[in-house]
This record gives structure tokens, sequence and C-alpha cells, in this order.
């Protein structure tokens, strides 16, 4: 009879929790599988993937304490099809055991738990939860991005409703590039300072808790016209894309070349 360690999950990315798991699962078996959960399940969780199925499946694959990684029909949200699969990939005499986490520590936390011919295991791993994928992807998505004008960062996203909720800092006398984008408006709201707003055809100048509205394609400008003080804008974008891969840049023409 073998053991066979079972652990799940989208592993999106792989951090030092999951690590810390499947090793201490792995000291309990003969073999360590892993259920991996597809694209469209990370989808309903956090909005979408960092990295695909593929791609993670890869990585895992090539750690040494992982013997198998199985993909599994996960659309009702659990990984039931996964152990099933599993039951009948291993012989009847063979000791299945589903390793849980830190963070699910009893039965009635696994909907898992009603398959039959599985040993269900809690605190693999520890007693408590060491990481998470979804706490690193918003330290890194959020952290401040510096650009030559000042700085923006991300206060929250929304990737399954189409919002993105920034914050930009201009630094005095500096002014963004003249810039469109094709998937999304965007809403401003002038925290502190004053906002320059070049628009290609006119200039106006906004004042704080001014509010502007910035429609699809077209092209903007902002510019904070003070000496001393940072201009603060709180910006909320809305669209089928929220990325900042969507934007066209329109060259600034010099006044020796007009």
């Amino acid at each position: 009879m073998s053991k066979i360690a079972i652990v799940s999950g989208g592993f999106d990315p792989v951090h030092s929790g999951h690590i810390n798991l499947m090793l201490s699962a792995k000291e309990l078996g003969d073999e360590l599988v892993v259920l991996l959960n597809s694209d469209e399940w990370l989808t309903n969780k956090k909005g979408k993937p960092f990295m695909n199925f593929f791609e993670r499946k890869m990585v895992l694959e090539n750690m040494w304490f992982v013997d198998r990684v199985v993909e599994f029909d996960d659309t009702d949200g659990t990984a039931k099809d996964g152990l099933r699969k599993l039951l009948k990939m291993y012989k009847s005499t063979d000791d299945l055991l589903f390793c849980n986490g830190g963070d699910r520590n009893n039965e009635e936390e696994i909907p898992e738990y009603d398959v039959d011919d599985i040993t269900f295991m809690f605190g693999v791993g520890g007693d408590t939860k060491l990481n998470s994928s979804s706490k690193l992807l918003d330290e890194y998505y959020t952290k401040p991005t510096s650009r030559s004008w000042g700085h923006w960062e991300v206060l929250k996203n929304y990737p399954k409703i189409g919002i993105k909720l920034k914050q930009l800092t201009v630094y005095p006398n500096q002014k963004t590039s003249l810039q469109r984008h094709f998937y999304r408006g965007e809403h401003w709201f002038v925290a502190k300072g004053k906002l320059k707003l070049n628009d290609l055809y006119s200039e106006r100048v906004f004042s704080k808790n001014k509010y502007i509205h910035i429609p699809k394609g077209h092209w903007h400008q902002i510019e904070n016209v003070s000496d001393e003080e940072n201009l603060v804008i709180i910006e909320v974008q809305y669209g089928e894309k929220c990325e900042e891969s969507d934007i066209e840049r329109k060259p600034e023409i010099k006044k020796d070349n007009v």
C-alpha cells in the first residue's frame, strides 16, 4: 500500500506558503500529487490569472518534491472531481491523503469532505497561513510607479467589472504626456493643488475638489501649474480594459518646429 499526499490550489504564483505546504505534505506520503485549478477558477476568484495554467503546471512539475500535477474539472469551485479522478488512477489499497493548510483546519471548511475513501489531513505545514498569492499580487500592483513627472499607484482594481482606482501625483511645473485610451474612459477628482487640462483643442484649469470626465478616445494631458505644491488626483478608470498598455501618446510639438 502506498500513501499518496494530495494538495490543491491555483498556485498563482507559487510562494513560500505553498512550498511549506507541499514539503510538509510530501513527508506524509510516498508521492505528492498537486490538483491544479484552472484559469477559469482563478478568474472567478480574483479577476484573472497572473500565470496561465500551462505556465503554472510547468513550474510545479519541475519541483523535485512534486511527483504529479493533475488537471480536473473545478466548475463547481471545489476539488471533488480531482479527488475522484485520483481514486480511479490509484489502487484501491492506496491511502489518499488530502492535505489542507492552516487556513482550512476543520471538516466544515472543506467542501470536498463528502468524497468517500479520502483521508483528510488538517494543519499541514502549520496552523496558520504563511502567505497569500492574492496579497502578494495586490502589494505588487499597488506599489507606486515612478515617472519623470511624478508617480502613480493603484488603490484598488476590479477587473471583473472593468474598474480601476488610481492616485496620481504630479510634481510642481511638471506634466504628463498628451495621450488617449481606446478601451477606457476616466473620471478625475482633484484632491490637492491645481490641474491644467490640455485636451488638444483648449486648456482649462481645475482647482481642488473639482471633477473632470475624460471620455474614451479623447486626448488629454495633465499639468501641475504650481511652483511649489504637488498636484494629487484620484482617477477612476472604467471600460472593457483598464490596463497600462491601452495608451497612445502624441509627440509634443516644439515651438521651433511650428
